[in-house]
């Protein structure tokens, strides 16, 4: 690995289609680790995102650019045939919709989940408040005894895996969260809807409702369809924010179902009543 590729597992290279599984705000490949067991039918390409996980040694800062960049690197050099369909969280949703965007050429079908909340322009005052309340309920976590931070997330109803929990701790700084947020309120709310609309990939986004409004994704959904009609926006009862640390079985369930133009599983609500009738 060069300074200036990411650090990525391959998982299952045999399967003849390829997902690229993008990660969370100050998390890292590991956090896809109870997911995949789930997905052997397909290859796995998992990175961590640049300034994510212990072993990251890309010195480029993080910027959608540039994480787009390298990331179109990687399919183009690692997914079969050079494209890969697109499964993002949170960090990752966004990423997968800017990189669907930027790079179409190279992407398939999208399935994202934790991408309503607005993010405001860097350097405002409630872009610092968001800092600290990232900071305190993720980073923040990490300084505390590990068995403080595995009862906060068992009653949270997350199963953190130790290598997430790892990479977590190494990581975890108050300055990356604040590129985090740089990054991700580089242009405003107003550029990010429109990059939703201008995905013209098949997409679907779903929402934990415990955490993520429901009002927010039918927007997103609503958006995701400007660009192709057959996108659609799903909430999941009981789920958290992070509900593929909560129920990695589901997750994979939805994402299978999704790939395969299948039914969504029993327990994904369909929130955009657009679509109904």
């Amino acid at each position: 690995m060069t300074p200036h590729e990411l650090f990525f597992k391959s998982v299952n290279p045999t399967a003849s289609r390829t997902l690229l599984l993008l990660h969370g705000a100050v998390s890292s490949h590991h956090e896809w680790d109870n997911v995949a067991h789930h997905l052997s039918s397909y290859h796995l390409l998992i990175p961590d995102l640049p300034s994510h996980g212990q072993h990251s040694s890309s010195p480029i800062p993080l910027t959608l650019e540039n994480t787009a960049s390298l990331l179109k690197d990687l399919i183009a050099n690692h997914a079969h045939d050079g494209k890969a369909d697109l499964v993002g969280m949170s960090l990752g949703g966004y990423t997968a919709i800017y990189l669907a965007q930027k790079h179409p050429e190279l992407i398939g079908d999208l399935f994202i989940s934790g991408v309503g909340q607005s993010w405001p322009k860097p350097g405002t005052w409630t872009s610092s408040a968001n800092a600290s309340v990232m900071f305190l309920s993720s980073s923040g976590l990490t300084s505390l005894p590990k068995g403080v931070f595995d009862w906060i997330s068992t009653k949270a109803g997350l199963s953190v895996h130790e290598g997430l929990y790892a990479d977590m701790k190494a990581r975890a700084s108050y300055q990356l969260t604040l590129a985090v947020l740089s990054m991700l309120g580089e242009d405003g709310d107003e550029n990010w809807n429109y990059r939703f609309e201008r995905v013209g990939k098949r997409s679907v986004v779903v929402a934990g409702v415990l955490d993520d409004g429901e009002e927010a994704c039918r927007e997103r959904g609503k958006q995701l369809r400007v660009g192709n009609e057959q996108s659609m926006a799903f909430k999941v009862e009981g789920m958290r924010h992070a509900w593929d640390l909560q129920d990695p079985d589901l997750f994979a369930e939805g994402i299978k179902a999704w790939m395969e133009e299948e039914s969504m599983p029993e327990r994904f609500v369909l929130v955009d009543s657009s679509r109904c009738g």
